[in-house]
Order: structure tokens, then C-alpha cells, then sequence
């Protein structure tokens, strides 16, 4: 029943099943050009993608560099300044991630590619639950950061400034504070309407940056939680193969080691691509946590209860989004390491002595489980998110010591 089950199963929603996986995060980065995937790939089209990329780019520039300069040169205290870095350091990391997403475009297109492709050659309905669970959880911790962000974010852009000391002007009218203090060197921005305009697009820029971290985090959870469902695939086959019998046995095992291999490559494909951005995420969010500790004491400090409300959610939702991909990374080392367990857990004593041999060099390979690295440097697991807590703390002390 299995082999004819096998062989005549087609996933005819396959279309279905990869537009819900990648629908969040396909949403997110194609307003922004960095969504691999293009139905056309003209010379017109190409030479659109990279103004498209160039003018976000300077959109991000145009909102990070006049606010380190004011920072650095018209910041009137280091208490001040302590409080804002932490927005600077994550819009820094937004153009890292860009940019690492342009230059590693051609592996994230193989990736979200190879995707469909595997929804598309699923052998059975159960494989295709299994994905289809996989892909339900990438998308739940997917919605729970970006519940977390913008609801950080939008009052730390638009509700801190309008609670904030009114700036007075030299003719004795006030101005509500800019989301990003700024200095533009070489343009006054005080005067009506480059005033109003300067602080409507510093939001939307603001928000685009935003959207450059949810969207590149989704497309993370995505393709992460996918390739964690390949290898939990591979340990249901293994675990159904002593259904099989004589030659459709030896097929099967075929197709099982095909199916790991894929998986693996897969993984390895993932981590070429995005270890910079997992390093760039767990050491970048080490210090915005480090920092948004200290806003939130100082905030307390002063009384202002929505502010230091303000600064937690952003907290919150900073060790939300390293808690998850170190859990994604260490649920990815735990199912490439299950392949194994699952291997010497079969009944492999009933099986013929080819198989067995089969099995041991599946046990073998994986003697090493398949992880997520921060650039080669460490793994990413829940390890490494304790050490994030524990190294932001120590930073923090030190901050507290330095500025008392």
C-alpha cells in the first residue's frame, strides 16, 4: 500500500502551500527590492531593481547619518545620547542586512526555489502535513516579532516625540522634537513646511527600516523551519521503511538518502547565505538590549511611565527575536541529529545486511548535526541567547558604572 500510495500521490496545491509559506515575508521585502524571486528578469527590469535598491539605500542613509552626527556633536548630554543609540545601531543593522540580502541574492532564490520544488515532489499527504506544520510555526514566531515591533516601534516614532520638550525657536514659537534628532549640515530644517516634511519621512523611513528587519527576519523563520521539516520528513521515512519489501525497499532507501542529502545541502545553502546576518543579529542585539535596558531605567528614573512602557516593549521584543532564532537554529540541530537516532531506533535487525550498512553511514553523517552559524565564529542556539542575555547585562553595568 505504501509503494502505490508513493507512487501515485501528487500535491496539486503545491502553488497553495508555498504561497502561505512565503506570503509574510514576500510582502515585506518586494516594496523594498530585495525579494529574489521576479517573474522577469529583462535589462529594463534589472536596471529598475538597482535605482529601486538605490534610492531605499540612500533612503536609510539620509535617516542614520544626520542623527550620529547630531549625537555626536550636538548631544547635550552623555545620558542623552546613551538613550538614543540603540535606534542608530538598529538601522545600522537594517543596511548590513540589506545588503547582505543583495549580494546573496542567487543562494536565497536557490533556497526559496529548491522550496517549491520540494512541495511540489512530495511523495505522500503526510510529508506534506509535516512541511505544512513546519511552515505554520516559521509563520507564527513571524507574526509574534512583528506584532512585538510595530508595537514598539510606532510609540517610540510617533508618541515619545509628541510627549517630549517642545523645541523653542528664536522667534518664541515651539516645535515637537523630530522621531530622530538630526543634524543635515547643510540645510536648516526649522523652517515651515521642510520642517513638517522632514518629520513625516523620517516615520516613513523609519518604517521602512522596519519593515527590512521583519521582512528579512520572516524570510529567516521561513526558509529555517522549512529545512527543519525536510530532515523531520526523512526521519518519518526512515521510521516507515520496514513497510517496504525486496526491491521497492532498496528504491525507498534510495529516495531516503536522496531526500537527506537534499536537506542538507539546503541547510548549508542557509548558512553561506545568512551567517553574517545571524552574527550581525546576535551581537547587534546584544548592545540595542544593552541600551534599551538603560532607557528603560532611565526613563523610570525621570517618571515617565509610557516612555520606560515603551522602551520594555522594544526590549521585549528584541529578546523575542534572538530567543527565535537561536530556537530555530537549535530546533534545525536537533532534527538533523534525529535523522540519526531515528536510523538506529528502526527495527534495522529485520532488515538485509546492505541496508544496515546504509543506515550506519546515514547514523554517521549524522554524527554531525547540520546548524546555523553566526559567520563561522559560534553556533546559533539557545546557548548562544543566554550568552546575549548574560553579555548585555555585563554591558550594562558597565554603562551604569560609567555614567553615575
Amino acid at each position: 500500500m505504501a509503494t502505490e500510495r508513493n507512487a501515485y500521490y501528487k500535491n496539486v496545491h503545491y502553488q497553495t502551500d508555498i504561497a502561505f509559506t512565503v506570503r509574510v515575508a514576500k510582502t515585506l521585502l518586494t516594496p523594498i527590492g530585495i525579494w529574489p524571486l521576479r517573474k522577469t528578469d529583462t535589462f529594463l527590469d534589472r536596471v529598475k531593481l538597482r535605482l529601486h535598491i538605490g534610492v531605499i539605500f540612500c533612503l536609510m542613509c539620509f535617516l542614520l547619518v544626520p542623527h550620529v552626527i547630531y549625537t555626536f556633536h550636538d548631544a547635550e548630554n552623555l545620558t542623552r545620547y546613551m538613550k538614543v543609540i540603540a535606534a542608530q545601531v538598529f538601522s545600522l543593522l537594517a543596511i548590513l542586512k540589506f545588503w547582505t540580502m543583495v549580494v546573496n541574492k542567487e543562494d536565497v532564490k536557490f533556497c526559496l526555489e529548491e522550496m517549491e520544488v520540494q512541495y511540489r515532489d512530495i511523495q505522500c499527504e503526510e510529508d506534506r502535513e509535516v512541511m505544512k506544520n513546519s511552515a505554520q510555526v516559521g509563520r507564527l514566531f513571524t507574526i509574534l516579532y512583528l506584532g512585538l515591533s510595530y508595537g514598539g516601534a510606532l510609540p517610540y516614532h510617533i508618541i515619545l516625540p509628541l510627549m517630549s520638550e517642545r523645541i523653542v525657536k528664536p522667534d518664541n514659537t515651539t516645535q515637537i522634537p523630530l522621531p530622530y534628532l538630526s543634524n543635515y549640515v547643510f540645510f536648516v530644517i526649522e523652517d515651515s513646511p521642510v520642517y513638517e516634511f522632514t518629520f513625516v519621512s523620517q516615520i516613513f523611513i523609519s518604517s521602512v527600516i522596519l519593515s527590512t528587519n521583519c521582512g528579512i527576519y520572516s524570510l529567516i523563520a521561513t526558509i529555517a523551519m522549512h529545512c527543519c521539516g525536510l530532515f523531520e520528513v526523512v526521519s518519518r521515512q526512515i521510521e516507515t521503511l520496514p513497510e517496504y519489501k525486496d526491491n521497492a525497499m532498496y528504491d525507498r532507501l534510495r529516495e531516503i538518502i536522496g531526500y537527506h542529502l537534499k536537506a542538507i545541502e539546503f541547510a548549508e545553502t542557509i548558512e553561506n547565505a545568512l551567517n553574517t546576518v545571524f552574527l550581525s543579529e546576535m551581537v547587534g542585539c546584544t548592545i540595542i538590549i544593552c541600551f534599551l535596558e538603560y532607557g528603560v531605567i532611565m526613563e523610570w528614573a525621570d517618571h515617565k511611565i509610557l516612555s520606560s512602557m515603551t522602551y520594555v516593549v522594544l526590549m521585549t521584543s528584541t529578546f523575542v527575536n534572538v530567543f527565535i532564532i537561536a530556537f530555530i537554529g537549535d530546533c534545525l540541530k536537533q532534527e538533523s541529529a534525529r535523522v540519526g537516532d531515528t536510523s538506529y531506533s528502526v527495527s534495522w535487525y529485520e532488515l538485509p545486511e546492505d541496508v544496515i550498512n546504509s543506515l550506519k553511514m546515514i547514523i554517521m553523517r549524522t554524527s554531525r548535526p547540520t546548524n546555523l552559524t553566526g559567520a563561522k565564529l559560534f553556533d546559533v542556539c539557545l546557548l548562544a541567547f543566554c550568552d546575549v542575555c548574560k553579555t548585555s547585562a555585563a554591558y550594562l553595568n558597565f554603562l551604569r558604572a560609567m555614567t553615575e
